[in-house]
């Protein structure tokens, strides 16, 4: 480790005074503090990568602490999400055109970009769907709003509708079971092959009035979310996604660099901390490639769920590259 600072949660970021990195309406980041004074062990001049810029909430604390040489890759594969930020970050873009890079893509291609192996100071990924997108549910994620049946991070790839009304009854219960963990999913999968024989599905409505039918009315919400998360998980190959990026982005880290990773619920962590596990053991060379910081996850503190409710399930895990 050398004379590298071990991790934290207690040391101060550096606030900055302009207001393009102060502006939280469009998401508000979760364990912003803890995140990225993780992250940033390397030092304010390397080289950075927040895989899921969302609102930009990460990328703005990030780039407050970055010096003369550091640089910063942002991803997102919303279309929407890279507008917002480039108008937030216009002046630090126009001032400084190497500070930080923009990319309209999923966080899988920061693998397959040209970006030399061991290079990398740091990668944050915070696997949260954004606020912007649950509230105005324009992508039909949420089954608060009557939209299409969308449910994709970006324009690319099959719809939620293309996939429930074309997917075989058991293949649509491994989804539900094993991506939502719905003890109806059985059936709900059955229900919807029935409904789309008369009239394909079409809106996020049209879905959860089908759910709403199947299942008892006190547990009709939790269905609700597990059966909506479930099909956003299996359209967004979110899962294997994950653990491709992380397998991937390793070799293209300094010793010493930083993997953190901000997950929602237990299916993603599960695949984090596996895969961590795995990466620490030793190899054919009897060397481990990571050093795990966080045995157990970080988890908000009670005075920041009180601001935001969605950081109640979020878990914080830290990994260094050997």
């Amino acid at each position: 480790m050398g004379n590298k600072k071990q991790y934290s949660a207690k040391r101060r970021p550096r606030v900055s005074d302009n207001p393009e990195l102060q502006d939280y309406d469009y998401h508000l980041p979760v364990m912003l503090r803890e995140c990225v004074d993780a992250l940033m062990a390397c030092g304010p001049d390397g080289t950075y990568i927040d895989g899921t810029l969302g609102g930009g909430g990460h990328t703005a604390e990030i780039l407050s602490r970055l010096e003369e040489e550091g640089r910063l890759i942002s991803y997102d594969a919303d279309p929407d999400a890279i507008l917002h930020c480039q108008e937030r970050f216009k002046t630090i873009m126009e001032q400084y055109p190497k500070r930080l890079t923009l990319r309209e893509a999923n966080f899988v291609f920061m693998t397959q970009d040209e970006i030399p192996d061991e290079s990398i100071s740091g990668v944050l990924l915070d696997l949260g769907v954004s606020s912007r997108q649950l509230d105005k549910g324009q992508r039909g994620i949420s089954y608060r709003f009557n939209t299409k049946l969308d449910m994709r991070f970006g324009p690319n790839g099959q719809t939620a509708e293309e996939l429930l009304n074309s997917i075989e009854e058991g293949k649509l219960h491994h989804i539900l079971r094993g991506f939502g963990e719905e003890p109806f999913a059985r059936i709900i999968a059955r229900r919807v092959v029935e409904r789309r024989r008369a009239a394909p599905l079409q809106s996020t409505y049209d879905l959860r009035h089908l759910i709403e039918e199947c299942v008892p009315p006190h547990i009709v919400s939790k269905s609700l979310a597990r059966v909506f998360q479930a099909i956003r998980i299996a359209v967004n190959e979110e899962l294997d996604i994950l653990e491709k990026t992380i397998r991937g982005i390793i070799p293209k880290l300094v010793s010493g660099g930083r993997i953190v990773i901000l997950s929602y619920h237990s299916l993603e962590d599960r695949i984090v901390k596996h895969v961590f596990k795995e990466l620490a053991s030793k190899n054919d060379d009897n060397i481990p490639s990571l050093r795990i910081f966080t045995p157990k996850p970080i988890e908000a503190q009670q005075e920041e769920i009180s601001r935001n409710p969605r950081a109640r399930t979020a878990k914080l895990r830290i990994a260094e590259k050997c």
